[in-house]
């Protein structure tokens, strides 16, 4: 009944309509960089679009491309920010802004990757992975991690793989927190040239840490493996998404082994200030151990991540065993079993391709109030 509901509001839902422009870019950029609402209407710009297209009709539902710009509710930058710094086409955006400020249309770019672009504009929306709340940025929205796949269907057949409570908590974490000792030196040195190359202005993107996240990540798992509370499960690797980019189909069954058959999956910032792990872990339906570091979550103003993950502050990660433990005795079995349903659900609702951007509909709208 409820899902027919939903299904009868969906259809009552009138598109908003997008203008944009397709001259920026050749066809041949279009897989890399043209943004999903805009693909379901253009497509890749190859000829194996047809075995995609299927999957970007949703889109269609939501959202709705018009040619002229005083027709429209909203301006999407077709492109994200990396194909305009990479080509030097930066003016490109800055012209369109200026239009759409000038008609009183919000805009939005999304920005890919681990990088911070220092392309910034008030009036410009950035759609972007990762954010710092301490910054207190008002206009840019937090996207999920690009999945690519649910996995929970890929895997599993859409069925969460329901785990029962047991008295001390499982912990579990396959990933990069070691790297050779003779390496470190060089890495280290390449992220100081980046700092300095951002200090100097001679870089588009900001520079982030110096030190490379994975050295606390491995701290915080040793601290976890010395507890007499607590299960760990970790199996640390020296390399980057094992499985993810270099199709180690061993490697990657084992990432989602050892998700679903440990309780929590510790989950603790990368190149970028946002994990991966964190939304593959929510698919999967199970719980994050989530290390905040000063990070903005998608939909933080309606969804009560304490009531999802177990969140522990970086200033109180040395307290992290005790937090853990305390929060796995406080809760029933059936309660933990809840927890697992309603981490998938969350990501059904929110994260999904479909959830995020018809949850992304509001925001906009928003934004046009505010306009």
């Amino acid at each position: 009944m409820v899902q027919c509901i939903r299904g009868v509001l969906d259809k009552l839902v009138k598109p908003l309509k997008i203008y944009t422009e397709e001259n920026h870019a050749s066809k041949e950029h279009w897989i890399n960089y043209l943004v999903y609402p805009i693909r379901a209407y253009w497509g890749d710009g190859t000829s194996d679009w047809y075995k995609w297209e299927q999957n970007f009709k949703f889109y269609k539902k939501y959202y709705t491309i018009v040619d002229n710009p005083d027709e429209a509710d909203v301006c999407f930058v077709p492109f994200t920010i990396n194909y305009y710094i990479k080509n030097n086409l930066l003016s490109i955006i800055d012209r369109l802004i200026d239009e759409m400020e000038y008609r009183k249309i919000p805009i939005y770019v999304w920005v890919d990757g681990d990088y911070e672009p220092k392309h910034y504009n008030n009036y410009c929306n950035y759609i972007k992975y990762f954010g710092f709340e301490s910054q207190k940025r008002m206009n840019e929205i937090i996207q999920p991690a690009d999945l690519k796949f649910d996995l929970l269907m890929k895997y599993f057949n859409g069925k969460i793989q329901i785990k029962k409570k047991e008295k001390l908590p499982k912990v579990g974490f396959v990933g990069m927190a070691d790297y050779p000792l003779y390496k470190l030196p060089l890495l280290i040195s390449k992220n100081i040239s980046k700092m300095i190359l951002d200090k100097m202005n001679s870089s588009n993107y900001r520079s982030d840490i110096i030190l490379p996240a994975f050295l606390q990540r491995k701290a915080i798992l040793n601290q976890l493996e010395h507890s007499p509370d607590i299960v760990t499960n970790f199996l640390v690797k020296r390399e980057f998404a094992d499985g993810l980019y270099n199709d180690n189909r061993v490697a990657r069954n084992q990432f989602i082994d050892n998700i679903v058959s440990n309780d929590y999956t510790f989950c603790y910032r990368g190149a970028a200030n946002y994990s991966i792990r964190f939304y593959e872990t929510l698919c999967l339906g199970r719980v994050p151990l989530f290390i905040n570091t000063d990070c903005k979550l998608p939909f933080q103003n309606t969804i009560n991540w304490s009531e999802i993950c177990i969140w522990i502050e970086e200033t109180e990660k040395k307290y992290i065993s005790d937090h853990l433990t305390e929060a796995h005795m406080n809760i029933t079995n059936n309660q933990f079993i809840e927890r697992q349903n309603y981490c998938r659900e969350i990501w059904v609702k929110y994260f999904s391709y479909e959830g995020f951007y018809k949850n992304l509909r509001p925001l906009i709208n928003t934004a046009n109030n505010n306009v």
